[in-house]
């Protein structure tokens, strides 16, 4: 099962390299989709630089899990807004794809989710230490 999440991780991570990369070079099918969306081009840039945020660290799940944990939940949030796009201004079956890439995505969480939730609160305590 470990070997599986980290080759889903793989696959994710590389395919959300290259739609980060078209969303932040202002490439055309991206213009036009949000164009069509009627959403603002700075959510396009705003979306594509967590994807290539994300992306990276969901690459480096062969070194560190909770790393490439930490990226697809970055994602996730990415999808949640794409899901709800993909259901309410197209037909049903592009938001069920996007709900299947992110189920995708939160599948390796899941898998290490313990050393994902170290990982978390580790991260918290440092941003927002205990008080004394």
């Amino acid at each position: 099962m470990l070997i599986t999440a980290q080759i889903l991780s793989t696959i994710l991570g590389l395919f959300f390299l290259v739609t980060g990369w078209l969303k932040t070079s202002g490439h055309p099918h991206m213009i036009e989709e949000f164009d069509k969306f009627q959403y603002p081009h700075w959510l396009r840039v705003v979306a594509g630089v967590l994807e290539l945020i994300s992306a990276p660290m969901m690459l480096a799940v062969w070194w560190s899990p909770a790393l490439a944990s930490l990226g697809a939940l970055i994602i996730s949030a990415v999808m949640v807004g794409a899901a709800y796009t993909n259901f309410v201004k197209r037909p049903a079956v592009f938001g069920w794809g996007t709900l299947a890439i992110l189920a995708l995505c939160l599948a390796p969480v899941a898998i290490h989710w313990t050393e994902t939730e170290q990982t978390l609160h580790h991260i918290l305590s440092v941003v927002f230490p205990p008080s004394p």
